[in-house]
């Protein structure tokens, strides 16, 4: 089996998930065995991660059991409606413990950081609460049991992914992995039982959750099953890259209510609802790309295999290499595709306001907002223009001959459209029923290419192809993403949305979330990945 030196090899594709050959590069990554003080840093990161998992696990329970004595009950639904006008009046709601007492610890800790009004007044969580006690007592209790085997999947979660647990209790580790499996898939058949039997309008948050949860439920499903599939092939790596894209999907609970704690602190005048645009906006990729960082971090605190066994090691999965060069060269295309969609609609188009069916489908608040500041800060467009056909071209020669100017380019090119993003996320500033999410997505999308363009440019700087490889599709994903939204738009007009649904943005919100999934493809490219297979998982 020959050796071969992929980021000097002419015309060849870069590989996205396994090669199919040794490594060419000597083992000691950019996240090789880490000096003592950056060890002890990511403990005590670690630490502060579990503990507040381990907290939304104890409100996730306390929340269940609430709702629990809740479904069906009449008296609760009217101190929660009376909660409502209270809220809505700028009264009181009288003593935190009694307001815990029938809408869970968690939601009476929100309004003492925020304000009564944001919490529940209308437009905020009091019509969930008051529609959770006047549902059929079934759906009630199959709503509480969800939130209890979400909470345990959060306790017994929290330390699954510390290495000197795994190696120190393996039993304890295997015990906890089964209750998590239980609890996961318990949780999702409930939430689909949950979402079978109630109405979308009845739902919290409508069309937007409805899709949301069915996509969470489904990709919580597969991941977790994934997970066990690769663990009964003993493929550790694997196994444990599939259980953090898990735990990153089911991360979306609790980072979704700390979510709405910390823009109700941050700006209390808003309403529940209007934060929520925001959060939601950048929940599922966000919490994927904490599952990664999970992974990467494992990845960090593991050794390098010897060089003689990598090749053993990649050789089972000989068919993803395959396939990832198929997948590179397939991807050409698409990304000479979104420069043009990127120069019809950005530079020579209206922005938005170009989109298809863009009066219909855009609030009129989106739009207004979207052309003031394109042409209030024409700067900000020229950047991200210019970043974004420089890493797009330079993705194109990237994927083709995996030569490190390329690449460089590229990573170049992401940082400057990462920096445009987080500037244009900015001008467009605070959620609101007007604007929906606001800047949230921009801002989140920047850092996220500001951040993999930063690590590509450090690991090509540091010779390391493997992980310039791997980083390289999060780079290219964060770069599609943008122009993908003019693709995406179509497509949902297609789809039968309900007029009511298609007024109040839901239809504009699916398609602005949706453009950032493809990080959970580069995700997926990351778990065969080289860098993978040159770590002793355990």
């Amino acid at each position: 089996m020959r050796h071969t030196v992929v980021a000097h090899t002419p015309r060849r594709a870069v590989l996205p998930a396994v090669p199919s050959e040794p490594l060419s590069e000597p083992l000691s990554g950019p996240l090789s065995v880490a000096p003592e003080w950056r060890t002890w840093l990511l403990r005590g990161l670690a630490l502060l991660g579990a503990i507040g998992m381990l907290l939304y696990g104890l409100a996730a329970i306390d929340a269940g059991i609430v709702n629990y004595r809740a479904a069906g009950n009449e008296q609760i639904a009217q101190q929660r409606m009376q909660m409502r006008d209270a809220a809505d009046a700028g009264q009181s709601l009288g003593p935190t413990s009694e307001v815990a007492s029938h809408s869970s610890i968690m939601l009476a800790l929100l309004a003492a950081i925020s304000s009564p009004t944001y919490a529940f007044g209308s437009n905020g969580l009091s019509e969930p609460l008051i529609h959770y006690a006047t549902m059929p007592r079934s759906v009630g209790i199959t709503l509480s049991v969800h939130n209890v085997l979400g909470g345990v999947t959060m306790l017994f979660g929290a330390l699954q992914f510390w290495p000197a647990f795994r190696r120190r209790f393996p039993l304890w580790h295997r015990a906890f992995g089964l209750v998590y499996i239980l609890a996961a898939q318990g949780a999702m058949i409930a939430a689909m039982v949950f979402l079978v039997r109630t109405p979308v309008h009845l739902i919290y948050d409508q069309l937007t959750f409805y899709v949301g949860l069915w996509g969470l439920a489904i990709g919580v499903t597969v991941s977790l099953w994934m997970a066990i599939y690769a663990m009964a092939r003993k493929r550790i790596a694997q196994h444990q890259a599939w259980m953090a894209l898990n735990y990153g999907m089911l991360l979306t609970a609790p980072i979704q209510r700390y979510g709405w704690l910390a823009f109700g602190a941050a700006a209390p005048e808003l309403r529940q609802l209007e934060g929520n645009y925001a959060v939601t906006a950048v929940l599922v990729p966000l919490c994927v790309m904490i599952g990664y960082a999970l992974f990467t971090l494992n990845r960090l605190l593991q050794a390098e295999r010897p060089a003689h066994t990598v090749a053993r090691v990649a050789a089972p999965f000989q068919w993803h290499a395959r396939l990832g060069r198929w997948l590179a060269v397939g991807m050409i295309p698409v990304v000479l595709w979104a420069g043009v969609t990127t120069v019809q609609q950005l530079a020579l188009g209206d922005g938005l306001a170009g989109a298809h069916d863009a009066q219909r489908l855009i609030p009129a608040g989106v739009l207004a907002l979207d052309q003031q500041v394109m042409h209030a800060h024409p700067w900000t467009q020229g950047l991200f223009v210019t970043g974004t056909l420089l890493g797009l071209r330079a993705a194109a020669a990237w994927l083709w001959s995996g030569r490190r100017p390329a690449g460089g380019l590229l990573a170049t090119g992401g940082a400057l459209a990462g920096l445009a993003l987080v500037q244009w996320g900015l001008q467009l500033g605070m959620p609101s029923f007007a604007t929906l999410h606001g800047g949230a997505l921009h801002v989140f999308g920047g850092a996220i290419v500001l951040l993999f363009s930063l690590l590509m440019g450090g690991a090509l700087w540091r010779q390391r192809p493997a992980w310039a490889r791997e980083w390289s599709w999060f780079v290219i994903a964060g770069l599609v993403a943008t122009p993908s939204l003019f693709w995406i738009m179509p497509a949902i007009a297609l789809w039968p949305i309900e007029a009511q649904y298609i007024q109040t943005g839901h239809a504009f919100r699916l398609a602005a979330y949706g453009q950032w999934m493809l990080l959970i493809g580069a995700f997926l490219c990351a778990i065969h990945s080289q860098a993978t297979h040159a770590k002793l998982a355990r």
